[in-house]
């Protein structure tokens, strides 16, 4: 069985942290959006909390903690297998494109 690469498991933290920091700020305990998603969702572009930056950071956010977990456990299964194939500089190229 091959390790985990560099990249993925990079992707892994920050995705981590960025749920963590929704925990943190807030949470989503109520259902309720937080300051967090207010900072790094996406919004539309005309809508008064847009930023340029929610355009990378969106793909970071996370509903909850099944999202998170499957989001994760899909790149830990497949990310590995991918950025070997593609090398790391096109594997995160896919998958910022993809977001």
């Amino acid at each position: 069985m091959n390790n985990i690469t560099d990249t993925v498991k990079h992707l892994i933290i920050i995705n981590v942290i960025m749920f963590v920091g929704t925990l943190a700020i807030g949470g989503q305990a109520f259902g309720e959006n937080t300051l967090f998603y207010d900072w790094f969702a996406l919004h539309f572009p005309k809508n008064e909390a847009f930023q340029p930056w929610q355009i990378v950071t969106h793909m970071f956010m996370h509903g909850g903690f099944m999202h998170i977990f499957f989001n994760m456990f899909a790149l830990w299964m497949f990310g590995t297998a991918v950025e070997q194939r593609f090398g790391a500089k096109k594997f995160l190229f896919f998958y910022i494109s993809s977001g």
